[in-house]
């Protein structure tokens, strides 16, 4: 079966004109992290036209993942978020250009993995220091990017906005990581903005009994695709714009 571009993406060439559209088959972006949020900014940015993507995940996919993660299936448990976004993104578009990295970003390894692929750069994982030390990487290297908040433990995806990371209030996850930039990465105290983009939630997270909790049958908090996906969505249509209004 062959497969028409055009034809394919032609409410997207509706939207952002044939400019538009020719920006995005013409640019690469990196997702960092191909998770709760990370898997569905991955399938918006695939959708969207987006011609050429690196995905970088170092993790397995586990049952426990099903609750949120777009690649998860009980067909698909053990096998590498990135190697089953990569078969499942060119069942979409078998043109895609597609690199998968299977390693985890260290301050390191982050110069030699990220070399020529962080023009624009999704950041999606939920690990502080690698938040911290990816965020400093990027910003000293001018990269278009944006950083994922927390997501977990909320129920109400219209809660989520997008700001400056020295503004966002109500998220802990992004709370620490502006303390993190400030006190280890010279960032600026006294009110003015980082100059990077995030995703927050001022909604209070929910946590799970303290008894299931403390006896291992459940984690801390829990997540809803509703809202982690939302971010997602809400990442890769912040990027989606900078692509096309460039």
């Amino acid at each position: 079966m062959s497969f028409e571009k055009k034809q394919a993406f032609r409410g997207i060439r509706a939207l952002y004109g044939d400019d538009g559209f020719e920006k995005l088959q013409n640019t690469h972006v990196t997702v960092i992290g191909i998770g709760g949020i990370g898997s569905w900014c991955t399938e918006a940015l695939c959708r969207t036209g987006v011609g050429s993507l690196t995905l970088i995940d170092s993790d397995v996919i586990e049952i426990t993942n099903l609750n949120r993660q777009l690649h998860t299936t009980v067909k698909t448990e053990g096998r590498t978020k990135t190697e089953v976004m990569r078969e499942h993104l060119l069942e979409l578009n078998p043109d895609l250009k597609i690199e998968i990295i299977t390693k985890k970003l260290t301050p390191d390894n982050i110069d030699e993995i990220l070399q020529g692929k962080c023009d624009y750069v999704c950041e999606c994982i939920d690990d502080l220091d690698a938040k911290a030390y990816i965020a400093n990487y990027l910003f000293r290297k001018k990269s278009t990017f944006i950083v994922a908040g927390g997501a977990g433990g909320r129920i109400d995806p219209t809660r989520l906005k997008i700001g400056d990371v020295a503004q966002a209030q109500g998220d802990a996850l992004i709370s620490k990581l502006r303390s993190r930039l400030r006190k280890e990465y010279g960032f600026p105290s006294n009110g003015k903005n980082f100059r990077i983009s995030c995703t927050f939630s001022n909604e209070k997270p929910i946590y799970s009994c303290k008894e299931s909790y403390i006896s291992g049958d459940l984690p801390a908090f829990g997540a809803s695709m509703s809202v982690t996906a939302s971010a997602g969505l809400l990442i890769s249509s912040w990027m989606i714009n900078r692509i096309t209004q460039k």
